[in-house]
């Protein structure tokens, strides 16, 4: 029968779009409840808050010659990026690892800093001082990104 098909598929287009809000949803419901950034961790803070008080206070010596602190130079290196392995390890950080890269990346501005330091031999107090103001920067947008992320009780 003719008009009882066309009932039926009208009954279908009448559902289509209940059927689709349904799906949206079920869909944005789901999609919803998916976190987008990592829990707190504190180790993760304690090594962001350590390796600036460490890289602040290299910096503070840039005034002296650059080979008489190869040493430690290297040491913040092997700081720096142990964190940044243990940051670049947890998953949905990926926030934090661009500020690691901001700041110690090859063209980052804590090697700049470092590289021009090499090549100059010693840095003027004011250079420093200005230099050190931007370091502590990218260093404090990891730490209040860590601190703000949401504790959960195994982490607290």
């Amino acid at each position: 029968m003719p008009g009882e098909a066309r009932n039926e598929r009208s009954a279908t287009a009448n559902n289509l779009p209940a059927t689709v809000v349904a799906w949206l949803a079920i869909t944005l419901g789901a999609f919803g409840g998916c976190q987008t950034i990592s829990t707190y961790d504190q180790a993760a803070y304690e090594h962001a808050t350590s390796a600036k008080v460490d890289t602040l206070e290299l910096m503070s010596k840039a005034d002296s010659a650059y080979s008489s602190h190869r040493d430690e130079i290297a040491d913040l290196h092997r700081e720096l990026d142990k964190a940044f392995e243990y940051d670049n390890g947890r998953v949905l950080n990926h926030y934090t690892i661009e500020s690691w890269n901001v700041l110690r990346a090859p063209d980052g501005i804590l090697n700049r800093f470092l590289v021009r330091w090499k090549d100059a031999g010693t840095l003027s107090p004011a250079f420093i001082a200005d230099k050190k103001e931007h370091v502590a920067r990218e260093f404090d947008d990891i730490i209040k990104l860590e601190s703000g992320k949401i504790k959960t009780p195994q982490n607290q």
